[in-house]
């Protein structure tokens, strides 16, 4: 889908893809040959109602696949930034306890990662963009961690734990970026798109009656809400539904906080 699709409101992206389906069914009925539709028998009709049948079942197969994977895709998102999250709060707590004013500078850099992220990568990644300065900033994190030289094993183990849980925030890092590229195939659009236009297609054989007219709207009304359910979950940091940089704005208000109260306790 065309990023400009996820600045519309969610509402009016589900009424235009829902109507759009609908004038497609109509528009099929309308544009049929009548004449093909008089000389129809009865048999022909049987034949276009099992047809019917076959290809809205494989239809709905392929839109259920997409509606599972692009739902998926989204878990996995909102999985990634709350993990990212964690690990930065996980970081920032250890660096605190070591006590050195050696980790000032690393909490510092790692904040104003964090503040890159929401800042500059988030943007970044709605545009499909790397970013090259929050990169920076969280290689910045890691040359500082290189530098602290513990002086007893109890600062010996809260190093090897700081290094654990930058390589956690790493882990976490690729795999928010990972899923910023998760998107539907083209081809897979493609397929859906094409299978569901022949779901339409028999339905234009039969007569044009009241009843049939309500079955095209029926069946127009069903593809219109999946696909706007795939198109809004399609991209899991764009439209209405999108995940959102919470987390980490979270986890870097528990970092000042807990500063906070660090200054506070010094004073006492």
């Amino acid at each position: 889908m065309p990023l400009i699709v996820y600045d519309l409101p969610n509402w009016v992206l589900g009424l235009a893809l829902v109507l759009g389906w609908v004038v497609l069914g109509l528009g099929a009925q309308a544009v049929f040959p009548r004449r093909w539709r008089e000389r129809a028998t009865e048999s022909d009709r049987n034949v276009a109602l099992a047809s019917l049948g076959v290809i809205a079942t494989i239809n709905s197969l392929l839109l259920a696949f997409s509606a599972v994977s692009v739902w998926d895709s989204f878990g996995a998102a909102e999985q990634a930034v709350s993990r990212e999250a964690t690990a930065i709060a996980q970081l920032a707590r250890t660096l605190a306890v070591y006590g050195s004013p050696e980790t000032r500078l690393a909490r510092e850099r790692l904040r104003g990662y964090g503040r890159s992220v929401i800042g500059k990568e988030w943007p970044a990644m709605q545009r499909e963009q790397p970013n090259q300065p929050t990169l920076d900033a969280f290689d910045d994190v890691y040359r500082t961690l290189g530098e602290l030289r513990p002086a007893n094993g109890a600062e010996t183990v809260l190093v090897q734990q700081m290094w654990s849980e930058a390589n956690e925030l790493l882990t976490q890092r690729r795999a928010r970026l990972a899923a910023s590229d998760g998107k539907v195939p083209t081809t897979l659009w493609v397929v859906v798109l094409v299978s569901s236009l022949l779901t339409l297609a028999p339905v234009a054989v039969l007569p044009v009656t009241a009843c049939s007219r309500s079955a095209i709207v029926v069946l127009a009304l069903a593809l219109g809400l999946v696909f706007h359910f795939v198109a809004a979950m399609d991209r899991p940091f764009l439209g209405a539904e999108r995940v959102t940089s919470e987390p980490i704005e979270s986890a870097l208000d528990n970092m000042q906080r807990w500063d906070a109260r660090s200054v506070a306790g010094v004073g006492r």
